[in-house]
C-alpha cells in the first residue's frame, strides 16, 4: 500500500506530494512506466486521477474485493488447521500445552 505524506515539496515552480510505495509495488509501477515511455510521478499522477474520475468506486470495490478473497482463503486454512487437530486428540492437547505454555513465557 502506497503512503502519502502531506507535506509538499517545492522545487522551482513543481509541488509534489511525497509517496512510499512498497518495493515490490514500485517495480511493477517503474516497468508500467517504462513500457508507457513515461515517468513513475507521471504513472503514479495519472493513476490517481483516473480514480478520482471514478469516485474510487472501483478502487473501493477491488480493495473489498481482494480482502475477501483472503479473508476465505484465510479461513480455509485455519478450518484445514482444526480439522487436523481435532482428527487426534493427542494433537489437540498437545497443542493446547504448548499454546498455553507459550503464552505463560510471553506473559512472564
Amino acid at each position: 500500500m502506497a503512503v502519502v505524506h502531506t507535506e509538499l515539496y517545492r522545487h522551482e515552480n513543481l509541488i509534489r506530494k511525497s509517496i512510499q510505495i512498497p518495493s515490490t509495488q514500485h517495480k511493477e509501477l517503474k516497468a508500467l512506466a517504462v513500457e508507457l515511455d513515461s515517468s513513475l510521478g507521471d504513472v503514479v499522477e495519472t493513476i490517481m486521477d483516473l480514480m478520482r474520475q471514478d469516485n474510487y468506486e472501483q478502487l473501493r470495490l477491488a480493495i473489498v474485493e481482494k480482502r475477501e478473497r483472503e479473508i476465505t482463503s484465510l479461513n480455509s486454512a485455519l478450518d484445514e488447521a482444526y480439522a487436523y487437530l481435532a482428527s487426534s486428540p493427542d494433537i489437540l492437547e498437545d497443542s493446547q500445552f504448548f499454546f498455553y505454555a507459550g503464552r505463560e513465557g510471553i506473559l512472564a
